[in-house]
């Protein structure tokens, strides 16, 4: 991206933060708002403000390369989506569901739901090193110089390989040529070309290997339609002149110019024709009455995952050479600054004696290591003279006396505790009591925030320290180097003072010694307090059986195998539905909850708040998803587009695979785990797995031991991940009725995928086919296909689509048009049996399992019964 845009975005993002900071100020002296719709509205407000600026400032963080500034904005987008997921959560919270409709909101600042999206790759991608990603990709995206050279030999050879083999099936295509008109034309072939005759000549023994392999080639077609033999041709005698006379041959050059007249005249009007089509299809969209309605889909950032590593390279170096900047910087000080730095420390050290005997005829206690010793007397936290000559005209303290204090500081240090603790306590008592009431403490919720506290803060300092540095001037990513040297000046300071606090400790005890002659005092030197070192505890390693084994086997052991598994790229957009757009709408006037239930495109939101904890910032995520739904809901398809937006090491642990580790589980789970601690991000993926959890397991499944990986996954899969792990458990089901009680304490998040509606009906209808066939179906019967077979799911209009339109039935379009009755045909004839859309009872089956499962949908259940109760008592 050019460096100027990113400038301009910088600023202008900037100063939306500063925007937003100001909002959230006076937000947190607002009293609580007595309606609980107006509280949601002001959180929506919220929710979408910091959507935009985390879409913003992730853009801005993968387009930074200055390091300093870098760091900064990282912090930001951190903070940032932070602040995100918990103002969401506070929505899921006031919503009672997964899914939140803010749509009055969207329409005041002109958005739809898809400018709600959060996720853009790769901006997001969780950055794995170069060299672990060398053993994933194919091509190498960094190699040293002996790889470098190495590539280069392996690819000429192949280059060299395939200009022989290219070279080799032109020989024998000019030969075949040749050959044939030779045969067919032999005299006109030599005589009228005036070619020269290239000497041809083919021999074969028997069993004699061919020195150039050729490609043969047999010719069925007719090169010359006419009824005369092979040997009349050959006798044929082509001079025209002396077979036909004047006339005939005026005949003949007549139809042949008929005949060019008429195909040159076709092919002109067949490109007027086309040229005029695009003219007015051009004119159209200027005039924005496009009549081809296909689904245009939202243009993304369109970076890919090479040039995301390219960047990452270019970060690299520039961090390398920050870093060596930094130690040059340092050596450098320590070579010119250390003999003066510890000259300055000890002649300010000398001064506070001299200023302590002056004053009180004493020297001050030398503060201690642990109290990072003289550092105290630059900040002033050591006594003054006459706070130390009150000291020493006191009485020293009885042992009795100092316990008493002691017990006095505890005691006041226990009052103040138990006092927040109370103050904690009525707090929350009030907020509950609030809640309880239906009024949102939106005041508290963005004072107690510390994400925002963070970007206050980040953004203070930057104003302070980036108030005098002109970024656009430094085009080549340059670090500050001032900056480096003021942080290495106050590294190396602390450094030599605990170096200068030894020395003069030596000088301070003569000192005192001196001075105990000097008033006949008996000389006691003080006991110095040094920090404790802190023990490093080893810990004992888990004993691992692959450890004499590289990253590089363990990997393509599980790939060979069939457990890693190469998936296709998909995106977001490969999952086609709508949004819900009347839930919004219909609101309960009492409560303020929705009616109306997600719709397919909701889906997408929910999986992408997931998908943020496996980003490189810190964001909390669930260790586990299960999807359920009926087959052909586009489970599978899902999963497919997680692992591809997070370029994932894709995981198989189905039935399918684990069977051939029935004999040594532990093991196997041991190198799956290894692996994808070291390749994260890692899915661990379960196709349909309320099998692994089965109350009873079908016979026809029981040589696969479906259930064996049940008793595994809490300890060894969902325990070993850590919460900066890029790891999670995805799994399938259809069917999540026939599984224990297991399957729902093993998956942290259950997503429900919704049937499909109308709006996610007409948006598959008018996508798939006019992808298919733009021009042919550019007025067609989208909307009544779509209100006809809404209750199938999109896989099954998926499947339909492709095997109705195939390249048969699309080169038929233009003189056979395409009728519905042909989808129809499609679910009720060539299936056997026919294929019907889930029934009515099925998706209630779904919905009463997941309600069980989902707190928020146990929540609402328990409004709508105290609700359906005092109707009842109205009654």
């Amino acid at each position: 991206m050019p460096f100027d845009v990113n400038h301009k975005l910088w600023i202008s993002t900037s100063k939306e933060i500063g925007q937003l900071l100001k909002k959230q100020m006076r937000l947190k002296t607002i009293e609580p708002p007595e309606e609980k719709a107006l509280s949601f509205k002001i959180l929506c407000e919220l929710y979408v403000l910091y959507v935009e600026l985390v879409n913003k400032l992730t853009f801005i963080y993968f387009n930074t390369f200055q390091v300093q500034k870098r760091a900064i904005v990282r912090t930001l987008v951190e903070n940032a989506t932070q602040q995100l997921m918990l103002l969401k959560e506070e929505l899921k919270e006031i919503e009672l569901s997964e899914y939140v409709y803010m749509d009055k909101v969207l329409i005041s600042r002109k958005l739809t739901p898809r400018d709600l999206m959060i996720w853009r790759s790769p901006q997001f991608l969780y950055r794995r090193p170069l060299d672990i990603q060398n053993i994933i990709s194919k091509n190498k995206i960094y190699m040293n110089d002996e790889e470098k050279e190495a590539s280069a030999a392996e690819d000429w050879v192949k280059v060299t390989e395939a200009v022989e083999l290219i070279q080799a099936h032109e020989r024998a295509r000019r030969a075949r040529i040749y050959k044939a008109n030779i045969k067919y034309d032999k005299k006109k072939y030599l005589e009228v070309k005036q070619r020269k005759k290239i000497n041809y000549m083919f021999t074969f023994k028997p069993n004699q290997a061919m020195s150039i392999p050729v490609k043969r080639t047999i010719f069925n077609a007719d090169f010359i339609k006419t009824e005369e033999s092979c040997a009349d041709l050959r006798d044929r005698d082509d001079n025209m002149n002396e077979l036909y006379d004047e006339q005939e041959l005026e005949r003949f050059n007549t139809l042949r110019n008929n005949a060019a007249r008429i195909i040159q005249s076709c092919w002109r009007a067949y490109k007027t024709r086309k040229i005029l089509k695009i003219k007015k299809q051009f004119k159209k969209e200027l005039l924005g009455i496009k009549k081809i309605r296909k689904l245009k889909r939202p243009n993304q950032f369109s970076n890919s995952v090479l040039e995301m590593y390219k960047n990452e390279k270019l970060k690299g170096q520039l961090d390398e050479d920050f870093a060596k900047l930094i130690m040059d910087e340092r050596t450098r000080l320590l070579q010119v600054r250390t003999p003066w730095m510890m000259e300055d420390i000890s002649d300010h050290i000398r001064a506070w004696f001299d200023e302590f005997y002056g004053k009180t005829g004493n020297f001050h206690p030398y503060p201690d290591p642990v109290k990072k010793g003289t550092v105290l007397v630059v900040i002033d936290e050591t006594m003054t003279p006459m706070e130390f000559q009150e000291s020493l005209n006191k009485k020293p303290m009885s042992k009795e006396e100092k316990k008493k204090q002691k017990d006095k500081i505890k005691a006041e240090k226990k009052k103040k505790k138990d006092k927040l603790r109370q103050q904690k306590i009525k707090e929350a008592k009030r907020r509950k009591k609030l809640k309880d009431a239906g009024i949102i403490d939106i005041g508290y919720i963005v004072s107690s925030s510390k994400p925002i506290v963070k970007i206050e803060e980040t953004m203070k300092q930057f104003s302070i320290d980036w108030r005098d540095v002109d970024e656009y001037l430094n085009r080549n990513h340059d670090p500050i180097k001032d900056w480096v040297t003021e942080e290495q000046l106050d590294v190396i300071h602390q450094e030599l003072r605990q170096l200068v606090d030894e020395y003069m400790r030596v000088e301070y005890e003569l000192l005192r010694e001196a001075w105990a002659k000097d008033n006949k005092v008996p000389y006691k030197a003080l006991k110095v307090k040094k920090p404790k070192k802190k023990k490093n505890k080893k810990k004992k390693k888990p004993f691992d059986p692959t450890e004499d084994r590289t990253l590089d086997s363990l990997y393509n052991e599980l790939k060979d195998d069939g457990v890693i598994e190469q998936v296709s790229h998909k995106d977001f957009d490969e999952f086609i539905a709508d949004f819900n757009f009347l839930a919004d709408d219909t609101r309960d006037p009492e409560d303020n909850l929705t009616t109306v239930g997600p719709a397919k495109g909701d889906i997408k939101m929910v999986i992408q708040e997931s998908m943020l904890g496996m980003s490189e910032f810190d964001i909390a995520k669930p260790k586990s998803i299960l999807l359920i739904g009926p087959l052909n809901s586009g489970k599978k398809l899902l999963c497919n587009i997680i692992a591809s937006e997070l370029d994932a090491v894709f995981i198989n642990l189905s039935p399918e695979k684990t069977t051939q580790y029935a004999d040594d589980m532990n093991m196997f789970l041991h190198k799956v785990m290894k692996v994808a601690k070291a390749f994260q991000p890692a899915i661990l993926y379960i196709e349909e797995a309320h099998r692994v959890f089965a109350k009873k397991t079908p016979p026809e499944q029981a040589a696969m031991k479906p259930t064996i990986l049940a008793s595994y996954i809490a300890k060894k899969i969902l325990k070993p991940i850590k919460k900066s792990d890029k790891i999670v458990l995805l799994g399938t089901s259809n069917m999540p009725w026939a599984a224990k009680g297991t399957l729902k304490r093993n998956f942290k998040k259950i997503i429900l995928i919704p049937k499909c509606d109308y709006g996610t009906s007409f948006m598959l209808w008018l996508d798939l086919m006019t992808e298919n066939a733009p021009d042919d179906l550019e007025a067609y019967q989208y909307s009544a296909l779509a209100r006809v077979l809404q209750a199938y799911n999109s896989g099954d209009i998926t499947n339909n689509i492709a095997q109705t339109l195939n390249v048969e039935r699309k080169m038929r379009l233009r003189f056979d048009a395409l009728e519905p009755k042909e989808f129809l045909e499609y679910f009720l004839s060539e299936n056997n049996p026919p294929m019907f859309p889930p029934e009515l009872k099925m998706m209630e089956k779904f919905t009463k399992w997941f309600g069980k499962s989902n707190k928020f949908e146990k929540m609402r259940k328990k409004i709508m019964a105290i609700k359906a109760a005092k109707n009842k008592k109205k009654k």
